[in-house]
């Protein structure tokens, strides 16, 4: 007995402690129902022994004052419901105020007693549940697309409902300014106008808004710098994480201040590029720390161009997962040049050096000296490709970046011809990944793959254990009939989107060089569509809409 009452009390203890913890949502369910009565009351005539009762002692223009007060309520504690839901601490008062307000309005409009004791209990029940409602409030937060839904939903029901029932009352250019006239029609025009209006307002507002945005853009020089040097010490960082050091994106940092994760805002989502970088032990809780701030926010938490050693994590944090293609990563210790599959291989390399080709991997901090260079080849290669800079997911020239990390650089008569900047990973089986690639018109044949042949035996003399040539989106995806649609889409398009982008060209350049195929991913909330964070995703590498649909040049 001894022994077992601590057990039960215990198992009270964290019964009640999830009970609180639920609280937020149970209040935001009735605020949303105790909206609709309000709304459903003010839509609808009152008894009529009451409002007679009420006339004795109140002038008719309060009552309808109280009735157009009672329809703004309902709406308002229809949109509080949200704020509750996500335990906003200015939403818990603004209901209990609106709640304590709708009392006496429900008694003012017509002595609905009834509806005025189901406010005041609710009130009664949110008041002491203050604890509960822990995070700050943010004014500027909008509707996410369920709650819009809800709010369109409920909006249009009341305003059915009262047509509905003053469907015998003749309309008039009077019925907008008179008082308690044809059952009070005249209210219920004015409210359901009023909150039709803030239902356009808000769900305007909300399909047009960015939830922080404007207050996490691109990060800082000094931040930037701060990443720059965690990756160069992490415990673990995969090469994409110098693509936090472009400059594009904003940086979320660890407790610490060891780790490190990039990201972007576009609409409701907060996009991660690749996987955090600095101490393993911190990896978990910086990613419930990243999606609780998208949440804190109205936001959406989603991580692109994740490897498959980060699914568990992700699946913790009850991420939806799909497959959105394939990294081209060739195994150090058994590359060769020798044999059958090579020989295209082996003769470019011997064709750009009887052509006057050289090979140099320089270390960081050469691109700076080598500016004026490297801009003429990027500047042409743009040109040649009628294409504009990449972002986000991509590295695009900027000499300052490229200046952070090895540089691999082919020249011909003492000018360079080509040029690719190398990401060093970190870690116990460090990858080095190629990023940004440029040649000229009339550089050697079949440059590139002289660059890259000689990038990889430079790469495989330093002890690194993989190079990764980079992504080829949407490849490996199945168009099979149990496949998600996401993934039959996503196949249809690598198959027949040539003419838009060359998915299948790259996937086979890169093949030559016998790479292992290894999937790459997206994770989102399960609510989030995937193939619009996708969609996301590629706004930002092409800088938008132009871009993406080529129509963006490089001046």
């Amino acid at each position: 007995m001894t022994v077992a009452r601590p057990v039960r009390w215990r198992l009270f203890r964290r019964l009640g402690a999830l009970a609180f913890e639920a609280s937020p949502q149970v209040f935001a369910i009735l605020s949303f129902l105790a909206g609709l009565v309000l709304l459903g009351s003010a839509a609808t005539p009152a008894i009529g022994g009451r409002l007679d009762a009420l006339l004795s002692v109140a002038p008719p223009f309060l009552i309808d004052l109280s009735h157009f007060a009672a329809s703004l309520a309902g709406f308002a504690l229809i949109l509080l419901s949200a704020g509750l839901w996500r335990r906003r601490r200015g939403a818990w008062w603004a209901a209990v105020i609106v709640l304590l307000a709708g009392v006496a309005f429900s008694l003012l409009k017509g002595l609905e007693w009834e509806e005025a004791i189901e406010l005041a209990v609710i009130a009664a029940f949110l008041i002491p549940a203050r604890k509960a409602f822990d995070r700050r409030s943010r004014l500027d937060e909008p509707l996410s697309p369920f709650w819009l839904l809800m709010l369109v939903v409920a909006v249009a029901a009341t305003l059915w409902l009262g047509f509905f029932v003053y469907r015998d009352v003749t309309y008039s250019d009077e019925l907008w300014w008179t008082f308690l006239t044809d059952r009070q029609a005249s209210g219920f025009l004015r409210g359901g106008l009023a909150v039709a209006l803030l239902t356009v307002l808000v769900v305007g507002r909300s399909l047009i808004s960015a939830p922080g945005a404007r207050s996490h853009g691109p990060a800082s020089s000094a931040d930037v710098a701060r990443a720059a040097a965690l990756i160069e010490s992490a415990d673990h960082a995969a090469p994409e994480a110098w693509l936090s050091t472009l400059g594009d994106k904003a940086l979320f940092f660890s407790t610490s201040g060891d780790s490190v994760l990039a990201y972007r805002v576009i609409g409701r989502r907060w996009i991660a590029m690749g996987e955090p970088a600095g101490r393993r032990d911190e990896r978990v809780g910086l990613l419930w720390d990243f999606a609780a701030l998208a949440d804190s926010y109205g936001g959406a938490p989603v991580f692109y161009s994740v490897g498959e050693g980060l699914l568990g994590d992700l699946a913790t944090l009850g991420l939806a997962v799909r497959k959105v293609g394939e990294s081209a990563v060739i195994d150090l210790a058994a590359f060769s040049l020798e044999g059958k599959a090579r020989q295209n291989l082996r003769t470019a390399v011997s064709r750009a050096e009887r052509e006057g080709a050289s090979f140099d991997l320089l270390p960081p901090g050469s691109a700076v000296g080598l500016a004026d260079q490297l801009r003429t080849v990027s500047d042409a290669w743009l040109a040649d490709h009628e294409g504009s800079e990449k972002a986000f997911s991509l590295g695009r020239f900027d000499v300052h970046y490229l200046d952070r990390t090895p540089l691999a650089v082919v020249r011909q008569a003492g000018r360079v011809v080509a040029f690719a900047n190398l990401l060093p990973g970190r870690g116990p089986a460090p990858t080095l990944a190629v990023d940004l690639m440029r040649h000229v018109e009339d550089a050697p044949p079949g440059v590139m793959d002289y660059l890259f042949v000689r990038a990889i035996q430079w790469a495989k003399a330093e002890g690194f254990a993989a190079f990764d040539l980079g992504m080829a989106p949407l490849s490996g995806l199945e168009d099979r009939r149990l496949a998600p649609v996401f993934a039959r889409v996503g196949a249809l398009v690598f198959e027949e989107g040539g003419a838009l982008y060359g998915f299948q060209g790259l996937r086979a350049f890169k093949a030559k060089f016998g790479p292992v195929w290894t999937p790459r991913f997206i994770a989102a909330p399960p609510s989030t569509p995937l193939a619009f964070a996708l969609l996301d995703v590629a706004l930002l590498t092409s800088g938008g809409w132009r871009g993406m649909l080529g129509l963006k040049r490089q001046a």
